[in-house]
């Protein structure tokens, strides 16, 4: 009997590239290199550099190393833009992270925020949440996923704007989710 590629819990898809949808490694290591930075973001205790090489020890195969060793480097450089915003809210952070192409980190960064949330800044987070996820989606190659999310959380960010001042080019964000392009909006604050 064949394994199924969502079925793969320890071998992984070695070779082939890092899909966090169909690999369990993959989405192993995604969740626990993202959960390990945004906590070290947040500026709790840890080292997500130390948590990347133990993940790096673990999993050699060069689809492991190259994701770990591409999102090291991105969070080096999030951390560098973070340092020069002066008192970063959490919509700042947020741009920091989407413009560094850290889609996932962005869902968990914004998450941590959305369970203590109510009315409608829990709405405004949960749709921001949903942005990032289409371009993990996109990512991955799930275009159709995409696509379908894309148009509904376009439609709600519309709905949404004025609670979202903070991003100066909302417009084009509403516009590209629309109709996702092969490369997100980067996204400029307008701190007020």
């Amino acid at each position: 009997m064949a394994v199924k590629p969502d079925q793969s819990t320890t071998r992984g898809l070695a070779g082939r590239r890092f899909d966090p949808f169909r690999d369990r490694v993959s989405r192993d290591i995604r969740n626990i290199l993202s959960e390990a930075f945004v906590a070290v973001w947040q500026g709790g205790d840890g080292d997500y550099a130390a948590v990347a090489d133990s993940l790096s020890r673990r999993h050699a195969q060069t689809v492991y190393q190259s994701y770990i060793s591409r999102r090291l480097e991105a969070y080096r450089a999030a951390a560098e833009d973070r340092r020069r915003l002066d008192d970063p809210g959490l919509i700042e952070e947020v741009i920091v992270l989407w413009n560094r192409g850290l889609f996932f980190e962005v869902h968990e960064l914004i998450e941590t925020h959305w369970h203590e949330a109510r009315g409608v800044r829990r709405e405004v987070l949960q749709t921001m949440i949903q942005a990032a996820a289409v371009y993990v989606h996109r990512e991955a190659g799930r275009e159709s996923a995409a696509a379908k999310l894309g148009r509904r959380v376009s439609a709600r960010l519309d709905n949404l704007r004025s609670h979202l001042k903070a991003i100066a080019n909302l417009d084009a964000l509403v516009r590209e989710l629309a109709t996702p392009q092969s490369r997100p909006p980067i996204l400029r604050g307008n701190k007020h």
